[in-house]
C-alpha cells in the first residue's frame, strides 16, 4: 500500500509539474502601429498581463519599417516579463510585408509593409508591377503583397548585393531571438506574399518564373509545428499572420461564426474547412488557417485610420475657429448619438480600394441638402459607409462560405472605441456583435497557437 501511494503522488507531482510548466505562454504580435507582448495563461484561458510600445514608419515615403528597431523593442518588452515562468513563445505580426536578409540572419533594407505602394507604379505599356506580375503568374498578387514588392525592387535594381532572401517581420523576430539564420514560414505567413498554391502548399515557382521573377529569394515552407529555435531555453514558433492569430483568438466558434476586425485596416473573416477558389475572382484572400480549413477574408484598406481622419478634421475646425481643441472624439460620439438615421451617403474611401480598381478615389459625400448638411450626419454617414464596405466584401463570400452564420465578433481598437461602429456593423450585418474576450487578440492568438504546438507530442 505505501510503495503504490507513493508511486501515486509521484505521478500526481509530475502531472503537476508538466501543466505548471504549460501553464504560461508568451504571446507577441507586430502590428502596424503597435507592438505587443502579453502572457496567456492556458490552463485559466485568460491573458495575465500585456505590454506595448508604439511602432512608426521611417521617415519619408514608401511606408517602411526599421526591422532590428523592431526586434530591440520587443525584446525591450520581454525583459520586463523575466521573472515571469513561461514555456513557449508564439508570434503574430502584420502580413504581406518583408525584409531582405544576409547569409548570417541579418536584415540589409528596411521592412517593405504591407501599406508599400512600389509595386503600383507603371510597369509595361501602362500595366503597374503588380498587375504584371499578377496577370503572368495566374495569381491574385497587390501592390504591399511580399511577391510584388520583390519582383518590382528585382525589376528596378533594388536589391542590396548582400541579400539571400527575404521573410516576413515576425520570422525575422524569430530568427533573431534564436539566432537561426534559415528563412522559413508556415503556411500563414507564405500565402501572404502571394503566388502561392494552397492546395499543394508551396509557391508557384513555375508561374513566378514564367513572370521573370527571382525564385531564389523566397523562404522555405516549414510544418505548423515547427519551432523556430530557442529562446532561453524556449521554443519559440513561427509567425502566424495577425488575422489568422486574431480570428483563433477571439471567435469561440468558428464554425457559425464571422469575425470583424478594425486596426489600422479592417477584415472581415470566415473560417471553411472546404476551398473554393472562385471566392478570389471577387477580391477574396483566402488564407490557410492552423489546424486545418482556410480562413475566407474581405481586407479594406480603410480602417481606423479613415475615421482618425475625420476627427483630425473635426479637430483641426475647432483648433482654427476657436484656438482649442476639445475631446474630439467623445464629441463625436455624443454627436452623432443622437443621429441614429440619415439620408446622407458617405463613402470613406480615404486610401483607395486593394488594386487600385475603378472606384479608387470616389470617396465623398452623396445627396447633401439643407436638411442634413449637420455635423451629426456627416459623422453618422461615415461610419455607416465604414460599416457598408465591410459588409460588402462579405457578400463577395462564395453563399456555401457564408452558410449558418449567425453571430459577430468584434476585435481591434478601431471597434473597441468607437461604439458608433458597432452601431452601423450590427445594423449592416443583422446580427448582435460580441466583443471578444482578449483585448489583444492577435498576441494572444499567437500564444494559444504556440501552446497547441508545445503540448503536441511532435512537437
Amino acid at each position: 500500500m505505501e510503495a503504490e501511494y507513493f508511486a501515486a503522488q509521484e505521478a500526481f507531482e509530475k502531472q503537476k509539474r508538466k501543466r505548471e510548466k504549460r501553464m504560461n505562454i508568451l504571446g507577441i504580435d507586430i502590428g502596424t502601429t503597435s507592438i505587443c507582448v502579453v502572457v496567456y495563461d492556458a490552463e485559466h484561458k485568460k491573458l495575465l498581463m500585456s505590454r506595448s510600445l508604439p511602432n512608426a514608419f521611417l521617415p519619408g515615403k514608401g511606408f517602411l519599417q526599421d526591422a532590428d528597431e523592431i526586434v530591440r523593442k520587443v525584446r525591450r518588452l520581454l525583459e520586463k516579463m523575466e521573472d515571469i515562468p513561461y514555456s513557449a513563445i508564439g508570434i503574430s505580426s502584420q502580413m504581406h510585408g518583408i525584409v531582405y536578409a544576409d547569409a548570417e540572419g541579418n536584415a540589409v533594407t528596411p521592412l517593405y509593409t504591407w501599406k508599400n505602394e512600389y509595386a503600383k507604379k507603371p510597369f509595361r505599356n501602362g500595366e503597374s508591377f503588380a498587375g504584371y506580375l499578377a496577370r503572368l503568374s495566374g495569381y491574385p498578387v497587390y501592390a504591399g503583397y511580399g511577391s510584388a514588392t520583390h519582383f518590382y525592387l528585382q525589376q528596378t535594381g533594388g536589391l542590396p548585393a548582400e541579400a539571400e532572401g527575404f521573410v516576413d517581420i515576425g520570422d525575422y523576430l524569430a530568427m533573431r531571438l534564436t539566432g537561426n539564420a534559415e528563412r522559413r514560414v508556415n503556411e500563414s505567413m507564405a500565402a501572404g506574399f502571394g503566388c502561392f498554391d494552397r492546395k499543394v502548399g508551396r509557391f508557384d515557382f513555375d508561374s513566378l518564373k514564367k513572370a521573370g521573377a527571382d525564385v531564389r529569394f523566397y523562404p522555405e515552407i516549414c510544418s505548423w509545428k515547427e519551432p523556430a529555435g530557442f529562446y532561453n531555453g524556449k521554443p519559440v514558433f513561427h509567425a502566424l499572420g495577425d488575422n489568422q492569430a486574431s480570428f483563433l483568438a477571439a471567435v469561440r466558434s468558428p464554425e457559425d461564426g464571422v469575425g470583424i476586425n478594425v486596426g489600422t485596416g479592417s477584415q472581415v473573416s470566415v473560417f471553411s474547412e472546404k476551398f473554393f477558389r472562385e471566392a478570389e475572382e471577387h477580391g477574396i484572400d483566402i488564407r490557410p488557417f492552423p489546424g486545418g480549413g482556410y480562413l475566407y477574408v474581405g481586407a479594406s484598406l480603410n480602417g481606423g485610420k479613415v475615421y482618425e481622419r475625420l476627427a483630425a478634421f473635426f479637430s483641426e475646425t475647432c483648433r482654427l475657429f476657436t484656438g482649442s481643441t476639445p475631446d474630439v472624439y467623445e464629441k463625436m460620439r455624443k454627436i452623432a448619438g443622437g443621429k441614429e438615421e440619415t439620408d446622407l451617403k458617405a463613402c470613406p474611401d480615404l486610401y483607395g480600394t486593394r488594386g487600385g480598381g475603378e472606384e479608387t478615389g470616389r470617396s465623398g459625400f452623396w445627396g447633401l441638402t439643407e436638411s442634413n448638411f449637420h455635423p451629426a450626419d456627416l459623422i453618422r454617414s461615415y461610419v455607416r459607409g465604414m460599416a457598408e464596405e465591410l459588409k460588402s466584401l462579405y457578400e463577395k463570400f462564395p453563399e456555401k462560405v457564408r452558410e449558418g452564420k449567425n453571430s459577430l465578433t468584434a476585435s481591434g481598437n478601431g471597434l473597441r472605441k468607437n461604439p458608433l461602429l458597432c452601431e452601423e456593423i450590427r445594423k449592416a450585418f443583422g446580427m448582435e456583435l460580441t466583443f471578444s474576450e482578449f483585448e489583444e487578440e492577435a498576441a494572444a492568438g499567437a500564444a494559444i497557437f504556440a501552446e497547441k504546438q508545445a503540448a503536441s507530442p511532435s512537437a
